[in-house]
Formats: structure tokens, C-alpha cells, sequence
């Protein structure tokens, strides 16, 4: 946003000047203003490179992000004013891009700004969620416990995503290793045997023919295959990122026969806990839509969730505004009728939610059970035909010679 530099006089009727953030004139004298200054100039200042990042470049990690969540509700618990609680995150904070952000929130505090709008100035640290329910307990004054409320829904999510980083660690380190070992055999060792075939003058079969092929591909092309390798991989990765190609890519995903009915369950768990915990918060039902909804990644679920949204505005209860989306289970569908007609819909979403995530995880651990002894059984089976393919000329040989 623009910065602006203003003179004023205050009540006592001293001169004031200084500079102040906003994003428009009218917003800059607003907030001027609210610090009981009036104003007698306000001019946009253009900016100039002072050799830091610009705020659309500023990303931390989720530790970090957490860390500094838990950090601000412990001193704000502790009756300690949020300016001073930046200050001392600040100084224990050992990394600059952290500083700039804190130091970028300070300013925007000291110029008259809400600690939510300063926090939305930065996207890539916190998300719509995360700005939704700061801006909830600025306005309802309970912060400190929406903070504590943010971090403890930012360890569960990290937790869930732990556990299957643990869980495809092993298998992963496996396929690399075979993978490995397979080029390895092919480029080093294959080379040599098959001289030996060659001297020998005799029939070989097709694996093994398949094999002195695939090997001599590999050994006098690989400065072309390694770059088309890379550039494939390169395009796809662009591709999926195109509007276009993730749709498609989405598509496909939810079409599998495993993988879909698991990913619709992540994305029904992910915005029944969020929908859930706005509520809990005070956020308006609409408005936890408009927050819930972008937090869901897979693109044709996003749109086919924006449907409750348009039928809320159209005057239709949330039970009614569900049965629109193609993607909510009919079981869904009944539970949110009884919530709301009971009054309890936030319980009603907490038990969702929590259900789902259980089926995740337990959908997590039986396909990482099964995919050790799969990812084992591939590369065996890899390994095992390149030694028989080697070892057929070997036997016929020995036919051969009887």
C-alpha cells in the first residue's frame, strides 16, 4: 500500500508530522485522525528501495508461523500490549525475515492500523483463516484465546501432515535406492557382461537383448535423455500449476478408484474443521464460508463448495445450500439438518470433522502398510529380471555344452 506523509496540529495545538500507511487519501485522514491529529496536509510518498523484501516475497515456515503465534498469546496472556509482544518476539527471533515482518506489523500498529489488517498485508505467512479469526477476537476481545485457538488448529494440521512424511520416508528411501541400483547395473555392470556375450558368438535371448539395449541407450545417450527427463518434468510441473491443467489434473485425481474417495475425505475434514472452529469463534455463518472455502485445494471441490455460499445469499439454510454440492456425502447432508434444527451446528461440524480426520489417518496407515512390501516387491521384481536376463545366456550355455 501507499504511504503517505501528512502535517497536522494536535488537540493541545502542536504541529504534527509524520508518515503513515493506508490505501487511499481518504483512509490515510481516517486514520491520521483516530490518533487525534488534524490533519492540514496528506500527500502519497513514493517509495523507495531500501534494500529489504517486498511483502509479496515474505514467507516463513509453518514452525515459525506457529512459534510466533503461540509466543504472542503467551505475553498478551501475561497482560503484556501487543506493540511491546512484537518487540519481544523481535529480539528472540533469529532470523530477518521474521524481523521485517514483525517490524512491518509494528509500523502499520503505530500508524492506527487493526492488527488483522496489518497481518493480511502478508498472505504468504497468514492465511484468510488465520486473518478471519484475529479479526474475530480483536472485535469480540477474547485475541488471546483465538491465538491459542490458531496454534492449536496449526499443530493438529502439522501433526496429521507428519505422520505421512514419516509414514512415506521409508518407502521413498527404498524406490531411490533401487533406483539407484538398477542404473548402476545397467550402466557399470551390464557393460562388462555383455562384452562377454558378444565374444561368445552365440543366441541370446530377447530379456537379455532387451536388457544390452536399454543399457547401451542409457550409456551413449544420456547427456540427451537427462535433459528431456528434466525438461518433461519441468513442463509437467508448469502444467500442473496452469489454471487448465490443475482442473484437469483434479479431475483425474478424484476419478481414481483409492486415491479420490481419500482426497475428498481430506478436503471434507479440512473445511468442516474450519467452518467448525470460525463458528466456535463468532465469525457469521456467511463470512465463514467466504473464509472456509479457499481452503480447500483441489479446484473442482472449491467450485462445487462455492454453491452453499450462493444458496446462504439466496436465502436457503445451510442443510438446504449442501444438497447443491455433488461432492457432500447425503450423510453430511443429514447430520447439518439435525444441527441446525437442534441448534447445534458447531457440534454437529466438530463431530465431522473429527470422523473424517480419523478415516484419514486410518486410511494413511493401511496405505503406508501396504506400500513397504509393494514398493520392496517392484523393486525386487526389477532387480530379479535384470539378474535372470543375465543369467540366461549363462544357462544355455551350459545346455549348450552337455
Amino acid at each position: 500500500m501507499p504511504i503517505y506523509e501528512y502535517r497536522g496540529k494536535t488537540k493541545t495545538g502542536d504541529v504534527a508530522q509524520g508518515c503513515i500507511e493506508a490505501r487511499n487519501p481518504d483512509e490515510a485522514v481516517e486514520l491520521i485522525s483516530r490518533q487525534d491529529i488534524l490533519p492540514v496536509s496528506v500527500a502519497e510518498r513514493k517509495r523507495q528501495g531500501v534494500g529489504r523484501p517486498s511483502r509479496t516475497n515474505l514467507a516463513l515456515s509453518f514452525k515459525e508461523t506457529y512459534l510466533f503465534t503461540r509466543q504472542l498469546s503467551n505475553l498478551i496472556k501475561s497482560g503484556i500490549p501487543i506493540l511491546k509482544a512484537l518487540e519481544i518476539i523481535k529480539k528472540q527471533s533469529p532470523r530477518s525475515m521474521l524481523v521485517f515482518i514483525i517490524d512491518d506489523i509494528r509500523q502499520g500498529i503505530s500508524d492506527g492500523r487493526s492488527f488483522s489488517d496489518c497481518l493480511a498485508d502478508h498472505p504468504k505467512v497468514f492465511s484468510s483463516l488465520y486473518v478471519a479469526m484475529v479479526r474475530v477476537g480483536e472485535e469480540g476481545g477474547n485475541l488471546r484465546q483465538i491465538l491459542l485457538t490458531i496454534a492449536d488448529h496449526q499443530r493438529t494440521q502439522n501433526e496429521l501432515l507428519g505422520k505421512v512424511r514419516t509414514a512415506l520416508a521409508y518407502p521413498v528411501f527404498m524406490a531411490g535406492v533401487g533406483f539407484l541400483t538398477i542404473i548402476f547395473i545397467l550402466t557399470f555392470v551390464m557393460p562388462k557382461i555383455s562384452q562377454l556375450f558378444i565374444n561368445a558368438g552365440q543366441h541370446l535371448p530377447l530379456p537379455t537383448q532387451f536388457l544390452m539395449a536399454t543399457s547401451k541407450i542409457l550409456r551413449q545417450g544420456w547427456f540427451i535423455i537427462f535433459p528431456l527427463v528434466v525438461l518433461l518434468i519441468f513442463s509437467c510441473i508448469r502444467w500442473a500449476q496452469s489454471r487448465n491443467g490443475k482442473r484437469m489434473l483434479d479431475r483425474i485425481l478424484l476419478r481414481m478408484p483409492l486415491l479420490g474417495p481419500f482426497l475428498l475425505n481430506v478436503e471434507l475434514a479440512r473445511f468442516c474443521r474450519t467452518l467448525e472452529i470460525l463458528i466456535h469463534s463468532g465469525v457469521p455463518l456467511l463470512k465463514a464460508l467466504q473464509v472456509a472455502v479457499p481452503t480447500l485445494t483441489n479446484e473442482l471441490i472449491r467450485q462445487d463448495f462455492l454453491r452453499i455460499k450462493v444458496g446462504l445469499e439466496a436465502g436457503n439454510s445451510l442443510s438446504k445450500s449442501f444438497q447443491d454440492c455433488q461432492f457432500i456425502p447425503s450423510m453430511i447432508v443429514s447430520l447439518i439438518t439435525v444441527g441446525e434444527e437442534s441448534g447445534l451446528l458447531e457440534d454437529t461440524l466438530r463431530d465431522i470433522a473429527d470422523n473424517y480426520e480419523q478415516e484419514v489417518s486410518d486410511a494413511v496407515k493401511a496405505f503406508t502398510a501396504i506400500l513397504e512390501p509393494l514398493m520392496i516387491l517392484i523393486v525386487g521384481a526389477i532387480v530379479g529380471f535384470i539378474v535372470i536376463a543375465m543369467l540366461l545366456p549363462i544357462f544355455q550355455m551350459d545346455v549348450l555344452a552337455q
